[in-house]
């Protein structure tokens, strides 16, 4: 009975010290902020028209792909911290969640990096 409290604390700790990792991580870390397609870059998207405003575009949608790439990472990360938690079926539901949502968010970002390709060539098109 001992050994089996024993491997349930140091299970925890790991837990708890894998969470005051992250949130050290997220604390310290750059703030990022997605940028939100408003007027300027719809305006930028709808007056593209030199191979500078498509390079322009271009890079929009890569900073985009790599803004949600860092999210997809921190949610497989999550995810990773939910399985050492436990076999809790709680815990179970939430590594899926974590998992089903780095997934679109890793989707997300091969769709901003297809645009950014397509902006790509057709600035050099352009040329």
């Amino acid at each position: 009975m001992l050994r089996a409290q024993k491997s349930g604390i140091r299970r925890w700790r790991t837990v708890v010290a894998v969470v005051a990792v992250l949130g050290l991580m997220a604390v310290l870390s750059p703030p990022f902020v997605l940028a939100q397609p408003g007027d300027t870059i719809e305006q930028q998207i709808r007056e593209a028209n030199t191979p500078a405003d498509h390079q322009a575009l271009a890079t929009w949608y890569e900073k985009e792909a790599q803004a949600v790439q860092q999210l997809a990472s921190k949610h497989f990360m999550m995810r990773q911290v939910y399985a050492a938690a436990g076999a809790m079926e709680r815990h179970d539901q939430a590594g899926e969640h974590c998992a089903f949502v780095a997934k679109k968010y890793q989707d997300m970002a091969k769709e901003y990096e297809t645009l950014a390709a397509i902006h790509r060539m057709v600035a050099e098109q352009l040329k």
